[in-house]
């Protein structure tokens, strides 16, 4: 059985962030934070389909909700299924976020989909 979780890091403009990620057979739940492990602003995302757009439901947090909402919702697109996702970043930004995006999108689902 290959193994359900991954914890690891990746480097952004010089700047370390981690990744912890728990595959199961209908979801994957993601949490990206700076320094320490911790919940951040959290939602749940449902992949879109050919007649209805991905959405989203926030559980706690509203500070991030813009990014939460955007990578949750590319994430269960791309992969088809429900994505936990929870981010906790001090200092965040557009560009920043899509540099994490491209990132986690390589390590988890790209490495996912070759074995």
């Amino acid at each position: 059985m290959e193994e359900p979780t991954l914890n690891t890091s990746l480097e952004v403009d010089g700047q370390k962030y981690h990744i912890t990620a728990v595959f199961l057979e209908n979801a994957v739940s993601i949490f990206i934070y700076d320094e320490t492990p911790r919940l951040g602003t959290l939602a749940i995302s449902v992949p879109g389909t050919d007649i209805m757009q991905a959405s989203t439901l926030y559980v706690t947090g509203s500070s991030d909700a813009h990014f939460v909402r955007m990578l949750g919702e590319r994430f269960a697109t791309r992969i088809r299924k429900l994505v936990l996702l929870s981010i906790s970043l001090k200092e965040i930004s557009n560009e920043l976020v899509m540099k994490i995006m491209q990132k986690t999108e390589q390590l988890l689902f790209e490495e996912k989909n070759e074995k």
